[in-house]
């Protein structure tokens, strides 16, 4: 059987942000750690580390000043000084500039997606996982990188995502994700179109 997949009904209305960024660590001791905050100040609140040679840290904003970025940490977001940050490129999907290794989720019902630089595995409730390859990326002409349509097929289902930088809530915690996607499904049982988040975990970057 065919698998057909279309956004035609579909209208978009996402509200764009600034593209996360990807940061390692610098200028921290080896016997030292950077410190997480809990707010852009150095006198905040404390609430955890990162190494010392950390990468792949996915920063989802600057505050006003541009000296603090916040990232997602535990069940909330927390913030760190930029002057130990620097640039640190991640390899990227195809053409496109959505990292590999973006996690993506959503609530009610419960799922994830997992992307690679080639493919993509989804996993839902009492569900067994899917595995697909990716078919195609699109771009809009003319406009900029974003938003990003990958679409993905396997032996029993067809699947595209429309993913675009965009605060975006889980509605369960505190983090604000920096990456909203929309999902649709195709298998022989019919379309199921998933609303989610997405974002790089930072254990992505730390191995």
């Amino acid at each position: 059987m065919r698998l057909l997949l279309s956004f035609s009904a579909i209208t978009f209305a996402f509200a764009a942000q600034a593209d996360p960024s990807y940061h390692r660590v610098t200028g921290v001791a080896a016997d030292d750690a950077l410190n997480v905050r809990a707010e852009p100040s150095g006198s905040s609140e404390d609430i955890g580390d990162l190494p010392y040679d950390a990468k792949g840290i996915e920063v989802v904003r600057t505050d006003d000043s541009g000296d603090w970025g916040r990232i997602i940490w535990a069940e909330a977001n927390g913030w760190i000084a930029m002057r130990y940050l620097e640039i640190d490129p991640q390899p990227l999907i195809g053409t496109t500039k959505l990292p590999q290794g973006l996690l993506c989720a959503g609530t009610e019902p419960f799922w994830s997606l997992r992307l690679s630089g080639g493919g993509a595995t989804y996993a839902g409730m009492a569900e067994d996982a899917l595995v697909v390859t990716m078919t195609g990326a699109l771009t809009p002409q003319a406009r900029g990188p974003f938003p990003v349509v990958l679409s993905h097929s396997g032996p029993t289902a067809a699947t595209m995502s429309f993913i675009e930088p965009m605060q975006c809530s889980d509605g369960m915690s505190d983090r604000k994700y920096p990456w909203r996607i929309l999902f649709l499904i195709s298998t022989a049982e019919g379309q199921r179109l998933l609303d989610g988040c997405c974002q790089l975990p930072l254990e992505a970057g730390l191995h």
